[in-house]
């Protein structure tokens, strides 16, 4: 007897399904990684918008009087700040001789304080042992009493971003498995169309060496 050979061999229709799905879960996995990419930026400039937004409201609020540098707070930088409910947020504000003049003295710019940077932009740091964004505002000061340039520093922990980072990749997600699901069913659909004509070959064949 001759021994029966390809019966455990996978048909041709499921090779070319585990193949798909293989293709299509790469794909899947990428546009995830891409959307956790984007989700990430939108977040992070959402976020340092309001932060360099209170920043430079705080630096605003410096003024000279009676010889003496003094800040008013602004409630609005709060405000700002407190839409980000998750977070805590600490702040330094320091003269032009280099003294605090309130907030929280050992908070420190990743960059030094005189050097040029954009105010818009904002950096990462460590502060009380937390992950925090941190911006930076200078105010320059010409008054006879007082002349220099003032700093503002202004750092927020990374509750809030991070959430909205995790919940707009969570809905692309979903949405690319509903995508990726829909473009498995539709082309094994089309595949066993395409199938039919070698299905009813091969039958034939399998009938005309039959005894």
């Amino acid at each position: 007897m001759r021994p029966e050979t390809g019966r455990n061999e996978p048909s041709l229709f499921a090779r070319l399904a585990r193949r798909i799905s293989v293709v299509l879960g790469i794909g899947a996995a990428l546009l995830v990684t891409a959307a956790w990419y984007y989700a990430e930026t939108a977040a992070n400039k959402a976020y340092d918008r309001l932060l360099v937004g209170a920043a430079l409201q705080m630096a605003e609020s410096l003024s000279v009087e009676d010889g003496t540098l003094t800040v008013r707070l602004p409630t609005s930088a709060f405000e700002l700040l407190g839409l980000a409910e998750r977070d805590r947020i600490f702040y330094r504000v320091i003269d032009t001789h280099g003294q605090t003049l309130t907030g929280y003295d050992d908070l420190q710019s990743p960059t030094p304080l005189d050097a040029d940077n954009d105010v818009s932009s904002v950096e990462e740091g460590i502060y009380k042992g937390e992950p925090v964004r941190i911006a930076r505002a200078t105010r320059v000061l010409a008054d006879p009493a007082v002349s220099g340039q003032a700093y503002v520093i202004v750092a927020q922990t990374n509750e809030a971003r991070s959430a909205l980072t995790r919940e707009l990749t969570l809905r692309a997600t979903i949405l690319v498995f509903i995508m990726s699901l829909l473009a498995f069913v539709g082309a094994m659909f089309a595949i066993r169309y395409a199938l039919q004509p070698v299905e009813r070959l091969g039958a034939a064949v399998r009938l005309s060496r039959s005894p």
